[in-house]
């Protein structure tokens, strides 16, 4: 599985993540509660070794959606993106994929870091729809070229 794909089986291991919706999306989340979505946002080469072995870092945004009725599920929700970032910084070592010239290179997954929590999107002068939250998610990764 290439890293899109490890990082969101990863996200939808997450103990909570039946409390926060039904599985991930990719790309983007309804604005409906329980919905949640994962958006690749670039890939980048940290350093290349001498036979070419790479360490790469991916970036993505996690988009999640909770009720907004009233503080104490606000803070629920903030809490469990609280308790799933910490969570992220334990994973690591899943194998994953990587195509290059048509080529399929295996590697690990070093690293996997959650920053820049914030709402994205306030729901319009109700409490019925959704309040959008984001996390910057970082995973870094070795591409094993030998």
């Amino acid at each position: 599985m290439n890293i899109i794909e490890a990082v969101r089986s990863i996200l939808q291991s997450f103990p909570k993540m039946s409390e926060m919706t039904g599985g991930v999306k990719i790309d983007f989340a309804d604005d409906t509660p329980q919905s949640c979505g994962l958006s690749s946002t670039g890939d980048t080469v940290l350093s290349e070794d001498i036979v070419g072995n790479l360490k790469k870092q991916h970036s993505f945004m996690f988009y999640a959606v909770f009720s907004s009725i009233n503080d104490y599920e606000r803070l629920a929700s903030s809490s469990v993106l609280l308790e799933l970032g910490n969570w992220l910084n334990e994973r690591k070592n899943m194998t994953v994929q990587t195509e290059i010239g048509g080529r399929t290179y295996s590697g690990k997954i070093t690293s996997l870091r959650a920053e820049n929590g914030m709402i994205e999107e306030i729901p319009e002068n109700n409490g019925v729809s959704g309040v959008m939250y984001s996390l910057q998610l970082i995973a870094e990764y070795t591409v094993e070229k030998e």
